[in-house]
């Protein structure tokens, strides 16, 4: 396992972390403030390592992410988990997937938010995207 789902292993299952992470990735901080705290737990990554998670799990919130890029992502295993992230102050406001939805690097998911795909093979299918509290359905 490398540094950086080792970094994200051990946000899964810490609460502090993982509330350190959000508050850097909701505020938009730069790659140099999650190497930073990355250390302060122990964890050697570089900006190149970040970059490169943070484009995996873009790709994975626009579909784009391949096979391998998966399975490098969650080292062969499912590393997204939910938590309860809804706020009926601020989710109202929503039209689209936000940071709240999908949490750091698309990794903890809100318990609401859901996607599904047609499932047609050998076709790039539309995925619906929806918030179960009714904030938003559209399909992309």
């Amino acid at each position: 396992m490398n540094q950086m789902q080792a970094l994200l292993e051990k946000a899964r299952n810490d609460k502090e972390l993982m509330a350190k992470l959000d508050a850097l990735g909701a505020s938009g901080a730069g790659p140099d403030k999650i190497v930073a705290l990355a250390a302060e737990y122990g964890f050697s990554i570089t900006e190149e390592d970040y970059r490169k998670a943070a484009g995996q799990a873009d790709a994975r919130k626009t579909g784009e992410l391949k096979e391998e890029d998966l399975e490098a992502a969650s080292g062969g295993g499912q590393t997204n988990f939910t938590q309860n992230r809804y706020d009926p102050n601020e989710c109202v406001k929503f039209d689209k997937v936000q940071y709240r939805c999908v949490g750091f690097l698309a990794m903890c998911f809100c318990d609401h938010y859901k996607e599904t795909q047609d499932g047609q093979t050998g076709t790039l299918s539309p995925v619906e995207r929806s918030c179960a509290m009714g904030c938003f359905s559209y399909k992309e």
